[in-house]
């Protein structure tokens, strides 16, 4: 406006009608009553919400889990443990068919079948809002290592009896027999007796579990399965040697010579694998030349009617001994043996070299 004119006034407000009055009464109670409805809705809604799971109803579920899952098989687990380790104490040669291992892979399968069902049965219980889960995640852990552990030793002795087992196979099975009496089964049954699952132990047994007996005359199962490949006719009298084995060798014995020749018993071993058999050939040939054996110290190929073995290394032992060391790589087996020279190891090595039977 311009600054010589008179501000307007606002016109004047109409009174509300009555009717009009009325009206806006009306909305106003309406949107109090519906606000009024929404929260009764709401805390009749928290009120009576239904209860979630209790650890009470998780435990009773979990024991008739047990009971239908485990309490069924027709070898308990105990008995599937004293199977296990007198088939181990008893193996047949690689290749032989046996009716009695027959028999005990039916029953690890059955006992791996039986834990596959009651890991993923165990895993359907709604937990309890809040609980602390620690001992019931252990459980299922536990219960699919059994279920695993079983699969895998049902896998080895099938193909121990085809022939078709390879070192590597014979030490996950030993590792895992092991870790099942040793680790699994203390775990399990630790976790089982805390969440209270009494009639899961009753149905498992809490007796101890049976040790993983040895092979015959002290050997592991992959220091018998090195022995069973030893030619008796250059080799005899083997002993485990516990002390050269580790996370590469995977076997490993002493034997004594059949033919006079080395000082010392010779030590065969059987590696993991091709890599690490080349990893410890490669520290033993440090620094050598292929000039052949019967030359001097030497690293070079090695055969056998023509056909390429491996590697052999020629080069003084410990305490003025000489050593030959030589590899089959198909087998990833490397044999050492020492004498008291150059001559009279690398002399009998020529007559001796290839002992492992086909």
């Amino acid at each position: 406006m311009s600054p010589d004119q008179e501000p307007e006034e606002p016109p004047a407000r109409r009174p509300r009608t009555g009717r009009e009055k009325l009206v806006l009464a009306g909305k106003s109670a309406g949107a109090l009553i519906t606000f009024a409805v929404t929260v009764g809705a709401f805390w009749i809604a928290l009120v009576d919400r239904t209860p979630g799971p209790t650890i009470d109803e998780w435990r009773l579920k979990a024991n008739n889990i047990c009971q239908r899952d485990v309490g069924d098989m027709q070898t308990s687990l105990h008995s599937a443990m004293l199977q296990m380790a007198q088939a181990v104490r008893a193996m047949p040669p690689a290749g032989t068919r046996s009716p009695e291992l027959a028999s005990v892979v039916t029953s690890m399968d059955e006992v791996a079948s039986a834990f596959r069902a009651m890991s993923a049965d165990f895993a359907e219980i709604p937990v309890p809002e809040g609980y602390d889960r620690r001992d019931i995640d252990g459980l299922l852990r536990d219960t699919r290592n059994f279920a695993a552990t079983f699969t895998t030793i049902a896998t080895f002795l099938v193909n121990h009896q085809v022939g078709q087992s390879t070192p590597l196979q014979i030490q996950a099975t030993m590792t895992a027999m092991q870790a099942l009496a040793s680790t699994t089964m203390p775990s399990w049954t630790a976790g089982a007796r805390r969440l209270g699952l009494t009639e899961c132990l009753a149905v498992m047994g809490t007796a101890p579990p049976t040790p993983i007996a040895p092979a015959p005359a002290g050997f592991t199962v992959g220091q018998q399965a090195l022995v069973d490949r030893v030619d008796s006719r250059v080799l005899a009298g083997c002993v485990p040697a516990p002390a050269q084995e580790n996370d590469k060798v995977i076997a490993a014995v002493n034997c004594a010579v059949v033919r006079p020749g080395p000082a010392r018993n010779p030590l065969v071993m059987r590696f993991i694998d091709a890599k690490a058999l080349k990893a410890w050939l490669a520290g033993l040939s440090a620094g050598l030349g292929s000039r052949g054996c019967a030359n001097g110290d030497s690293s070079g190929p090695w055969n056998h009617e023509g056909t390429a073995t491996g590697t052999l290394v020629c080069k003084p032992g410990a305490n003025g001994s000489y050593l030959a060391a030589w590899t089959f790589d198909g087998e990833d087996v490397a044999v050492v043996a020492e004498a008291g020279d150059r001559q009279t190891i690398w002399t009998w090595w020529k007559d001796n070299a290839y002992l492992l039977t086909p």
